[in-house]
Order: structure tokens, then sequence, then C-alpha cells
């Protein structure tokens, strides 16, 4: 049997990129992207922004100024529910360690809702150690948490911990009530002002305690065509708990 270019040409082509809503940020937008292979299989998850989002961005507050980003709504990809691309222009501690301005990538497993019931009250459920086998080695569980968030996991290896460099980027874990609740890349505003690219490893617990899609690594990059910068988590690979 043989195909003429007709039958070809009338296969459909599946998209492979998906967007979620815009949301305003600086004098430009933020968003979040999700890439999948040819038969809709999940590899990246991230978050965009322009380079104009980097100016006119919010002043003088203490704390972390919060942008929320939904999923892509053309499919799913579990144990991902929505992102937030948080500002901190002061920074945050510990102090001489990530006091510059920055920001967070978080990626939340749990939806805003069950955020809103982490309250600044829950010491208990912030340090409930993780199982030996949710940790991810070389990864340090701190003490205390954020409201609306959970407590953080610091990577050890990474050079403005281990006292061998600055803070340029970093991959942290969150937990609450020892069950991990978000993956967050962060990364100085001078760097992303480099508009350098950067691909690193991220270090996995021996066992995931939801099944999903885990990320292997994740880039931060700048594409000049497009003015646009890029956070994602890539390489995403099927677990099952």
């Amino acid at each position: 049997m043989t195909w003429s270019c007709h039958d070809e040409a009338e296969i459909p082509v599946l998209p492979t990129e998906f967007e979620g809503p815009k949301v305003a940020v600086g004098n430009g937008n933020a968003w979040t992207f999700i890439i999948t292979n040819d038969i809709l299989e999940p590899q990246t998850i991230g978050i965009r922004f322009n380079e104009s989002a980097l100016e006119n961005l919010p002043t003088g507050s203490m704390h972390a100024d919060e942008f929320q980003l939904a999923m892509p709504t053309e499919l799913s990809v579990p144990p991902f529910n929505h992102a937030t691309l948080d500002w901190n222009e002061m920074g945050h501690e510990p102090p001489g360690v990530y006091d510059i301005p920055h920001f967070d990538m978080h990626f939340y497993f749990i939806s805003p809702s069950q955020r809103d019931q982490i309250a600044p009250t829950d010491t208990a459920a912030f340090n409930k150690p993780l199982e030996p086998q949710h940790l991810a080695p070389d990864y340090l569980e701190l003490p205390g948490g954020v409201p609306r968030m959970g407590a953080h996991i610091i990577d050890l290896l990474s050079p403005e911990i281990a006292g061998t460099g600055t803070f340029t980027h970093t991959f942290i874990y969150g937990k609450y009530n020892a069950t991990i609740n978000f993956l967050e890349p962060m990364v100085s505003k001078p760097f992303l002002d480099s508009k350098t690219t950067i691909t690193k490893p991220i270090r996995w617990p021996e066992r995931w305690q939801e099944t999903g899609y885990y990320p292997e690594q994740y880039t931060i990059s700048y594409d000049a065509t497009t003015s646009t910068y890029s956070i994602a988590l890539e390489g995403l690979t099927w677990q099952d708990r």
C-alpha cells in the first residue's frame, strides 16, 4: 500500500506547546507553559515573562510580591496545580545569602485554597520532617516556614550555601506537614540581567510521595528574538509513588 501526498496532508498536526493566561507583571506579562511530545506527553513545564516585566516592578515591600499563574487548561500535568512568580526586591533570609533582589518561582502541587490554610502559627507542620526516602541527597530541611507556602529545603551544594560563591540561581524543595508541596527555582535579578543560559540537574529523593511527572533538570534562558525569559523544569518523567 502506498501513501499519496494528499493522504499525508490530511494527518492532523497536534499542538505541542500550551500557554496559561497572561498576568501583568511590571511593564510586561508572565505566564506558564507546557511543552509535550507529539503524543501529548509532557516534557517541560515552566514560567515565561517578557523582558519588560523586569521594568517598573513593585518597590518598598519587605515581603515578596506574588503573581499567581494558572496552568494551561488544555491538559493537566500532575502533581502540578499552579505556579507563582514572586518578586523579592529586598531579598529574604538568611542574611548575607538570599538578601539580594531576586525571583522565586514556585510550582505548587496544592491548590490556592489549600495554600490559604497554611497559617503562620503552623510551627509543628512546618517542622515535621520528611521521611528519609523523600529527602533529596545533600538537601537540608530548614526550621520554621512561610504562611500560604510551607517550609524550605535548601541545596547544601549551592555555592551560596557551601560558601564557594554568591547566589545567582538555585533549586529548592518545599514541604508542609512532612509532604513536599512545591518545587522552587530561584534566580537573582543580576543573573537575569546578564541574559545567561544555564541548565542544572535536579537531585531527586529516593521516592516521590505522589505519582506524577517530575523534572530531571531546570533551565534559565533568554530568547533575544522574543525578548522573553524562560524558567523551565525539563525532562519530565512519570514516577509512581
